[in-house]
């Protein structure tokens, strides 16, 4: 058989180093079936005015690290120049665009920058997934695979190395001859199928991050695709919606599978903190937490985690502690009880998020608060009953993000009803910035609202009159800002 090479985009916000299992994944499938890869990231491009670390630390969610101390600084060249040379000098049979919804904008000029070539494109990842009609109207792009792509991928190469017919893959919709096939969704790949990731098609900067205040050589590992819960805020609605009428998308890694990669990438790259990739790491039988528990001592590194706090009971709480978790985010999202339950989908009480908090105090582990602000119909009012449940839960960190209502999540419905954000238009990064400008919460309070969160949490009542100045966008607001930013690093980020 001729050879096959494929070219694979990982269209990534600047300067996020976190490697995602997808990418890895899909170029590991792709070598074990016979095809030549290469991935172009664009991870270290300048792309933007501010990365994702640097507005959570200014905004007091994390500590502040720098990573030109290890010598990582953005390129000096364009981006789009750069991928114009690669494609030109490697000259692949495909073209594979992984993006989500922020990154879909650059990802399209990269692409429209070598439509001349006539190399044949394809689109993936979430917003290609939940947006393929809008996708499709592109001319730069000839496929969209909605769904996982592993399967369909792997399939899509062989047939175009036959040069068989491409038109009736599953997961794939193609433009050919003038007519659009949209092919339907097949059920997700068996986890225990999946190969290990390929890590030797990243740059190796890409395998430095910062956790915990810490830059260390950190993976990621996925415990589980899809979540069994389906908030409306959440991307994974979306999922359950697409494979609901076969059998769902929530599915379990054999955690035998999962220690043997991790060692794999310890003694391969000197893996030292592990990330794991599960919506909520505690929903699921104690069976599988006690294997968990009893293997992972193999692998003896640091690990951090997400969970939900109904998930979260005594002896859970031991065994993560006992097996050397190092952090914990849990979700709490809004302090505002009818919020929480009838429009985000989130069906658990103030008393049991207190109660998870409890459990997680003087543990030793670092526990994390996750909110969000600028749902619809949120008011400043229920912003701040979600900063009195902080005061009361009293995390190690206060992390706040932006509600983006990105295409997959029912909750854009929601917005575009209202007129929040049109149909076409991109969110925003949940990080930066507002996407909605809502009559009673308008973009300019939520900015403010959102840096002055951790002080309205941490510091007493006595001071939040003069808090409210850093909400502001003045001399005097920025004044205040750095003043109390510099108060509270010294006292809860140290």
């Amino acid at each position: 058989m001729k050879d096959f090479r494929v070219l694979l985009i990982n269209c990534n916000t600047m300067l996020d180093t976190l490697v995602t299992a997808g990418i890895g994944i899909l170029a590991a499938c792709l070598k074990n079936s016979g095809v030549e890869v290469r991935l172009f990231d664009t991870t270290f491009y300048r792309t933007a005015e501010k990365t994702g670390d640097e507005a959570r630390a200014h905004a007091l969610q994390v500590r502040k690290t720098d990573f030109a101390e290890l010598g990582i600084v953005p390129e000096a060249g364009d981006v789009v120049e750069d991928f114009r040379d690669l494609v030109e000098s490697y000259r692949p049979d495909l073209i594979g665009l992984s993006c989500i919804e922020v990154t879909f904008p650059l990802g399209l000029r990269l692409l429209n920058a070598v439509r001349h070539t006539g190399i044949p494109t394809i689109a993936g990842g979430v917003y290609p997934t939940f947006a393929p009609e809008i996708v499709m109207r592109h001319a730069a792009i000839d496929m969209v695979c909605v769904g996982e792509g592993e399967l369909p991928l792997m399939e899509l190469c062989e047939k175009m190395r036959q040069g068989a017919d491409i038109t009736a893959i599953r997961n794939i919709w193609i433009r050919r001859d003038g007519k659009l096939y949209k092919n339907p969704v097949r059920h997700g790949i068996d986890m225990r199928q999946l190969p290990y990731q390929d890590w030797d098609v990243y740059d190796r900067r890409r395998f430095w991050k910062p956790m915990g205040g810490r830059i260390s050589v950190t993976g990621t590992f996925e415990m589980n695709r899809g979540c069994p819960y389906t908030c409306t805020y959440c991307i994974n609605s979306g999922f359950d919606q697409l494979y609901g009428p076969l059998g769902g998308y929530y599915r379990e890694q054999d955690i035998g599978r999962l220690i043997e990669e991790m060692l794999e990438k310890k003694e391969r790259y000197n893996l030292a903190y592990v990330y794991l990739v599960a919506e909520s790491f505690l929903t699921t039988s104690r069976k599988r937490v006690e294997e968990f528990a009893r293997r992972y001592p193999e692998v003896g590194l640091p690990f951090w985690v997400e969970a939900r706090p109904e998930s979260i009971s005594t002896a859970k709480v031991r065994i993560l502690k006992d097996v050397g978790c190092e952090g914990i985010s849990v979700g709490v999202e809004s302090g505002n009880d009818d919020l929480r339950r009838n429009v985000l989908g989130r069906n658990v009480s103030n008393d049991t998020i207190i109660k998870a908090f409890d459990l997680l105090a003087d543990t030793g582990i670092r526990v994390s608060a996750n909110n969000i602000i600028g749902f619809p119909t949120e008011t400043r009012e229920m912003i701040f009953e979600t900063i009195e449940l902080d005061r009361r839960i009293q995390p190690h960190g206060v992390m706040v993000s932006f509600f983006s209502p990105y295409r997959g999540c029912t909750l854009r419905e929601v917005c575009e009803t209202e007129g929040y954000i049109g149909a076409e238009d991109i969110a925003m990064d949940y990080r930066l910035g507002p996407t909605m400008d809502m009559p009673q919460l308008r973009r300019r309070e939520l900015i403010g609202l959102h840096r002055a969160f951790p002080l309205y949490v941490k510091f007493p009542k006595s001071e939040w009159d003069n808090i409210r100045i850093c909400e502001g966008d003045g001399p005097e607001a920025e004044a205040a800002f750095n003043e109390y930013a510099r108060r509270y690093t010294d006292m809860y980020m140290r």
